[in-house]
């Protein structure tokens, strides 16, 4: 018979609760407050962080550079709806011994995603058995489970960190984006395309930036964002 994991989780009214976890598959715990912090002490070598996801109240606790990395791969998929830190820890029945996964996601089809940060080379000890934990709480749960690698130096992450910062939806407009689909109809340089556009400069490239990032403007996503030079250009072309 397969061992039974258990879950710790908030309740709405911020009760602590304790179930099977095979019993969690309808609870919305990216709705839930943290069943854990961060220890903050002199000397600490994480630097624990929050992240606010678009268009959500709640903030997402990184308790690692590699998590905001992680925090930031989570707002940039375009399959999660809303995501959440911390809000549930897993254990073997029977077991003191818990494990709380970085993050809880929900994607748009419904289903549930954990990603948890791998830990360092250095802290290791545990990892294997912690897996196995993870492995089969999604398979009781039906949660999708993936490991994000650590903090990134790619230049797509680079690029992800740089152009999160447009990420909310405040910065949405209709007019500019018809326009801005029309300036980049062929590929050009970014700050050549907002000029050409004759639209106030400063919001435009707020706005610019904005499409980039919800991929409705593209770029090469692997190579350095230089707005003087990196080429954009729309998937729509120009439209009668």
């Amino acid at each position: 018979m397969a061992e039974v994991v258990w879950a710790q989780f908030l309740s709405p009214a911020g009760r602590l609760l304790e179930k099977p976890v095979s019993q969690v598959r309808q609870e919305r715990l990216e709705e839930r407050g943290e069943v854990w912090s961060p220890t903050r002490y002199r000397g600490r070598r994480a630097i624990a962080t929050w992240w606010r996801p678009a268009g959500q109240a709640r903030h997402a606790g990184c308790a690692t550079l590699g998590a905001l990395d992680a925090a930031v791969s989570l707002e940039f998929d375009p399959q999660v709806v809303s995501f959440t830190g911390w809000p549930v820890r897993l254990a073997w029945a029977g077991s003191a011994q818990g494990y709380v996964p970085d993050f809880f996601a929900r994607l748009a089809d419904g289903r549930a995603r954990l990603l948890v940060c791998r830990p360092s080379e250095r802290a290791t000890s545990g990892w294997e058995e912690t897996a196995r934990l993870l492995e089969a709480a999604g398979e009781q749960a039906g949660w999708e489970v993936r490991v994000h690698p650590g903090a990134d130096d790619t230049a797509a992450a680079a690029n992800r960190q740089r152009l999160s910062r447009y990420r909310h939806a405040r910065l949405a407009d209709a007019d500019t984006a018809r326009i801005l689909h029309q300036v980049f109809a062929r590929p050009r340089p970014f700050a050549d395309g907002v000029k050409a556009s004759a639209l106030p400069e400063l919001a435009t490239v707020a706005r610019a930036l904005h499409l980039v990032w919800m991929r409705e403007l593209l770029i090469d996503w692997s190579a350095p964002f230089v707005p003087a030079r990196s080429l954009v250009w729309s998937p729509q072309g120009v439209r009668g």
